[in-house]
């Protein structure tokens, strides 16, 4: 009877049913960022990192996205929170729209472009990478997964997922699309491949903050 009842647990149920599985959870609510000023939607939603024996695990539930917009959800992984910058990008070209308010502590959008000691951006603070996409639908809410394989997070470490927003998505251009739903499509993250000068970038929309134990 015991296995029968796992079985109809989804896995984020029976991670948080008394630990098994050996899996370590946090959750933690989604802080809407630039998606009610650029699209005129406020996000809501939750999100879930779980440290497992073969990785991290994640699922986050969005409530408020555009219908026809392109999405992607980014791992974002801060090993030292203690070492962020505590201050916002200076640039108003850079930073368009102000930063939530204590978001994630004392790290923020300052931390993917942490400078060297001789002033060039070479080792920043902020680790990144996609972890999914949508073409957003009609439905009410709208999930994300993902796995990050054979990684364990430090004690004391913060694990984000990070929504980017792209705009209506493009279908008449599939090498746009792609674009959309591969890329975070911002030139500061590294000309051409992962943005192209000139042409319509990807936006914060929401993240969840984690702080993993």
């Amino acid at each position: 009877m015991l296995s029968a009842a796992l079985l109809q647990l989804t896995p984020l149920e029976a991670a948080h049913a008394g630990g098994w599985w050996g899996w370590d959870c946090e959750q933690e609510s989604l802080t809407s960022y630039w998606e009610e000023q650029i699209a005129g939607n406020e996000l809501s939603g939750k999100g879930t990192v779980c440290a497992t024996d073969n990785g991290l695990w994640s699922t986050m539930s969005v409530k408020g996205l555009t219908a026809g917009n392109a999405y992607t959800v980014w791992w974002v992984y801060i090993d030292d929170p203690a070492a962020c910058a505590d201050f916002p990008l200076p640039s108003p070209a850079a930073i368009p729209f102000p930063e939530p308010a204590d978001y994630a502590g004392r790290c923020g959008l300052a931390d993917f472009f942490t400078q060297s000691e001789s002033g060039e951006y070479l080792d920043p603070l902020v680790v990144y990478g996609r972890m999914d996409s949508v073409v957003a639908k009609n439905h009410r809410r709208t999930r994300f997964s993902g796995d990050l394989r054979s990684f364990t997070p430090s004690s004391g470490s913060q694990v984000w997922m990070f929504i980017f927003g792209h705009g209506p998505a493009d279908h008449s251009d599939k090498r746009q699309l792609a674009r959309q739903l591969l890329t975070p499509e911002d030139p500061l993250s590294g000309t051409p491949h992962l943005g192209i000068d000139g042409r319509p970038f990807g936006y914060p929309a929401g993240v969840v903050v984690l702080d993993m134990k």
